[in-house]
């Protein structure tokens, strides 16, 4: 299997303007993490994930800017209530981010994490947050990678123009900020075509979703109403 890029850090100043993290500070670091890409759909998606390494558990929020032209099929990131995976024909950030980890539907899928200022359109995808007075880690993660947005166009061409910036934020400081430029395909590795173990869990229960919302007969003495 392919190994995801590295992409080069460059220093630059995050501006966040997520509510939850007040007003943010700045710190270097020399510590790790990596904006991963992968590509899929015959180049028409690029999913972008987020690997700690040796800053899990160092960090607390996060913030990610996706930025290009022609962003096609930009929606929730639902299916039947369920949130996509990775690599789908659509435009959408990861909702499994805050969707409640209780939700009976959807059992052991959301994280439940505040997510503010979420922006979905043709041209930029934005949002961030993080878990409540908890630290993140993607360590368990599959590949030690979380999943954080997916973009799909209809002219592979467009990703030319696509860029994208991260920033890891712990203690009201933006500690980490990784930038994405444009890379040619090719040497833009595949999306992993063995489901992960939390997009075939999303596939189930986007079918049991879909059982779910048919009429349900309940016997009222010798009749069954829906």
């Amino acid at each position: 299997m392919d190994k995801p890029l590295k992409f080069a850090q460059r220093p630059v100043i995050a501006v966040c303007t997520l509510a939850m993290l007040g007003t943010l500070g700045f710190s270097a670091t020399t510590a790790a993490a990596t904006l991963s890409v992968y590509r899929s759909n015959n180049d028409h998606v690029l999913s972008f994930f987020l690997r700690g390494e040796s800053l899990n558990n160092g960090f607390a929020a996060f913030a990610l800017t996706i930025t290009g032209d022609s962003f096609a099929n930009v929606g929730s990131g639902l299916f039947l209530g369920s949130p996509r995976p990775a690599g789908q024909a659509f435009s959408y950030r990861n909702r499994a981010l805050d969707l409640d980890p209780l939700d009976l539907d959807f059992p052991g899928i959301g994280k439940g994490w505040n997510i503010l200022a979420p922006s979905n359109d043709s041209t930029k995808i934005q949002f961030g947050g993080g878990p409540y007075q908890h630290v993140i880690s993607t360590a368990g993660e599959p590949r030690g990678e979380l999943f954080l947005a997916n973009i799909f166009v209809a002219d592979p061409a467009v990703f030319a123009g696509l860029k994208a910036e991260l920033a890891l934020m712990s203690e009201n400081k933006v500690i980490f900020t990784q930038n994405y430029a444009p890379l040619p395909l090719n040497l833009i590795p595949q999306l992993p075509e063995v489901p992960e173990p939390s997009s075939a869990a999303l596939l189930v229960t986007a079918g049991l979703a879909a059982i779910a919302t048919r009429r349900r007969l309940v016997q009222v003495d010798d009749n069954w109403v829906a």
